[in-house]
C-alpha cells in the first residue's frame, strides 16, 4: 500500500509539473496537438499506479518524451502558419450580415434549437437580431446583434466614464496575498496601516481586496467561523 501511494504522488507531482510547462489553456483552447498529448499523458501516468509491476521510469521517461515533442511542435507551428492551418480548428461564420448560413449549421452539427439558447444567452430574442455568429476555434460562440439592437455605449451616448483601477486579492484566508500586493504596488505595511485607518480588526476578516488607488474593500467573516 505504501509502494502504491508513494508512486501515485510521484506520478501526480510529475504530471503537474509537466502540464504546467505546457501552459495555461483549459480544454476547449487546445489545438490538436495539446489534446492529443493530454490524452496521452492522462494514459501513461495510470500505467503504474494501476499496475504496481510497472516500473515508474517506464512511465516518467515517456512523459517526459511528450513535453519535449509538445514544445518542439507548438515551436514549429508557431514559425509554419501553412501547417497550423492544416491542424488547427477554424472559426465558422454561421450567420452573416443577418444571414444564416444553413450549410455551416450542418457541417458543425449545431442544431437550430442549440443556436438559439446560444443568441438567447447573450441577450437577444430572435435570429432577426443577429447582425454575425461566429462559432469560434474554442468552441465558443461569439454574437453580433445588429446596430439597432446592440447596447448603446457610453461614447455613443456622450458621456465621459472614469476607469477604475483593477482590484485585486491582498488578504484571504487569514494570510496576506504577497502576489496581490505586488501588483499593486503596496506592501503588508501599507495593508496594516489602511486597515488600521479603519479600525479592522484583521483576524475578522475573510478577504480584502485593493486597487493602485488604495481603494480598499473587505468582507468579515461569518460569526460561525472560528478564529
Amino acid at each position: 500500500m505504501t509502494t502504491v501511494l508513494i508512486r501515485t504522488l510521484l506520478i501526480y507531482v510529475f504530471l503537474i509539473l509537466t502540464m504546467r510547462l505546457m501552459g495555461k489553456r483549459q480544454i476547449g483552447e487546445l489545438e490538436v496537438t495539446d489534446l492529443v498529448t493530454t490524452l496521452l499523458l492522462s494514459e501513461i501516468a495510470s500505467l503504474p499506479i494501476t499496475n504496481p509491476e510497472v516500473p515508474v521510469l517506464h512511465a516518467l521517461i515517456p512523459m517526459v518524451i511528450l513535453l519535449a515533442l509538445e514544445v518542439f511542435s507548438s515551436y514549429i507551428l508557431l514559425h509554419t502558419p501553412r501547417l497550423k492551418l492544416l491542424l488547427s480548428a477554424r472559426p465558422t461564420i454561421l450567420i452573416s450580415r443577418g444571414e444564416l448560413s444553413q450549410k455551416a449549421l450542418r457541417e458543425t452539427r449545431i442544431s437550430i434549437e442549440e443556436l438559439m439558447s446560444e443568441i438567447r444567452q447573450q441577450g437577444l430574442t430572435d435570429l432577426a437580431q443577429v447582425e454575425c455568429a461566429i462559432l469560434e476555434k474554442n468552441g465558443k460562440l461569439t454574437v453580433m446583434p445588429k446596430p439597432r439592437y446592440a447596447p448603446p455605449n457610453a461614447e455613443q451616448l456622450g458621456l465621459d466614464v472614469p476607469t477604475d483601477a483593477l482590484m485585486h486579492i491582498v488578504y484571504s484566508n487569514r494570510a496576506y496575498s504577497d502576489i496581490g500586493l505586488q501588483l499593486i504596488g503596496k506592501d503588508r505595511k501599507w495593508l496594516d496601516e489602511q486597515l488600521h485607518q479603519h479600525q479592522i480588526d484583521r483576524s475578522q476578516l475573510f478577504c480584502v481586496t485593493a486597487n493602485e488607488e488604495g481603494k480598499l474593500y473587505w468582507i468579515y467573516r461569518e460569526s460561525g467561523e472560528k478564529s
